[in-house]
């Protein structure tokens, strides 16, 4: 009796000294500096080598909280700014600290007027040690245009016509918004309501000329009753003048004139041959099918290069070709829902293309299969993640500060920085 009695000792005291050795640990996962004035370090924790979605944040002391004066802004007028070191480890988070260079400035040509004999304007430019001549001020539209200098000297510039768009639409599948490029295209019999698109969507009108069931029309030959000519007469196409001059500042010397329209519009004055009315080219893509059965087989109509297949501002302009085709299904891992417990759901895929119903991809309930949680932190923010065996799954993300500043992580922020 004695001897059990010990025996069953002996293993309990194996049994608590083999769960001890499975203890907790705390991984450090970076720094929360959401609130500057309360910075932390964050913990993960983890239980056998697996996170268990526990955290928690240890206050940092004053000081391993540092502010170092770094250097000065690339951008005009080249603010000093400091740099934030957490126990010695430089942070992506700056704050301005009232300081600037005296550094050499210039005029020098800059650009030359699109319009009439293209007179040339110049701009300031600073040189910042060790980068060279830059020019002063930002990109910003509103600022350039009140630091624009006239001289009395003109540019050579060679003009050509290039199709710029198709009825409303430029070549990037944008709808022309400009009122004045609106009633140049007006000129022309060209608006809007050119192809009949039904308001709030990308569909054509059915019954219309570019409908569906209008272009897919076959006679009894199998041959389309609407051609590619017919098609070309009624799709409107817009032609641009460009201009081929001196470049500046590293911009290209050939100017898309129309499109500088579309960026000014009334602040510059512009030529009346700024846009002319063209012709159209036709063509289709290569056939593909529907995503969902019977699987029917269509083709894109393509003008002047632009597919019409709703990209962008771009409605949807289609025929059937009469055939139909036979994918391969499959379901595959999507993500895991990002609320507890991280239930895993697939989505369908259709010869590898993920499947669509009603502008939705097509998906299917739980599997059975769940995510764990853990934080991450990056240099700008802190993040939640979710892990299993298929993918890390980002759920959630807030910045390492919590300012109002110009740029995201930045106190005040510094954007492009030089040393």
């Amino acid at each position: 009796m004695q001897k059990k009695r010990m025996t069953a000792a002996i293993v309990t005291v194996i049994l608590v000294l083999s769960s001890l050795s499975v203890s907790a640990e705390w991984l450090s996962a970076g720094y929360d500096t959401t609130d500057l004035s309360n910075i932390g370090k964050i913990y993960n924790e983890a239980i056998g080598g697996k996170y268990t979605s526990n955290t928690r944040i240890d206050k940092l002391s004053e000081k391993d909280i540092v502010w170092k004066a770094e250097g000065y802004e690339l951008a005009y007028p080249h603010a000093g700014y400091d740099r934030l070191y957490l126990e010695g480890n430089a942070q992506e988070i700056t704050r301005y600290n009232n300081l600037f260079p005296q550094w050499e400035t210039r005029f020098a040509d800059y650009f030359w007027e699109l319009y009439g004999e293209h007179r040339i304007y110049q701009r300031q430019q600073t040189n910042i040690p060790g980068i060279g001549w830059k020019w002063d001020y930002s990109d910003d539209e509103a600022i350039d245009e009140k630091l624009f200098v006239p001289t009395n000297r003109y540019a050579t510039a060679l003009e050509s016509f290039e199709v710029y768009g198709v009825g409303p639409f430029d070549l990037n599948g944008y709808v022309v918004c400009n009122e004045k490029v609106k009633k140049m295209y007006a000129r022309f019999g060209v608006d809007n309501e050119i192809f009949n698109i039904i308001p709030g969507t990308k569909e054509i009108e059915p019954g219309t000329f570019f409908s569906s069931t209008n272009l897919s029309r076959k006679n009894s030959d199998g041959h389309y009753i609407v051609s590619d000519e017919e098609i070309a007469d009624n799709a409107g196409v817009i032609v641009s003048k460009f201009l081929t001059g001196p470049s500046y500042r590293g911009d290209s010397a050939k100017k898309d004139v129309a499109a500088e329209y579309l960026k000014h519009g009334d602040k510059w004055m512009w030529d009346n041959d700024t846009l002319k009315y063209g012709g159209a080219k036709i063509s289709w893509t290569k056939p593909t099918y529907e995503m969902k059965e019977p699987y029917k087989m269509f083709e894109y109509l393509v003008i002047n290069g632009l597919i019409f297949d709703g990209r962008n501002d771009l409605p949807r302009i289609y025929r059937y070709t009469g055939g139909k085709a036979t994918p391969n299904v499959e379901w595959k891992y999507a993500f895991a829902e990002a609320e507890y417990p991280y239930s895993v759901i697939e989505f369908k895929y259709i010869d590898g293309k993920l499947a669509y119903e009603n502008g939705e991809p097509v998906y299917r309930m739980p599997t059975g299969e769940y995510a764990n949680s853990y934080v991450k932190t990056t240099d700008k923010e802190i993040q939640i993640w979710l892990k299993d065996d298929n993918n890390d799954v980002m759920i959630a993300s807030v910045p390492r500060t919590s300012t109002t500043g110009y740029y995201g992580g930045y106190v005040g922020g510094a954007s492009f920085v030089a040393n």
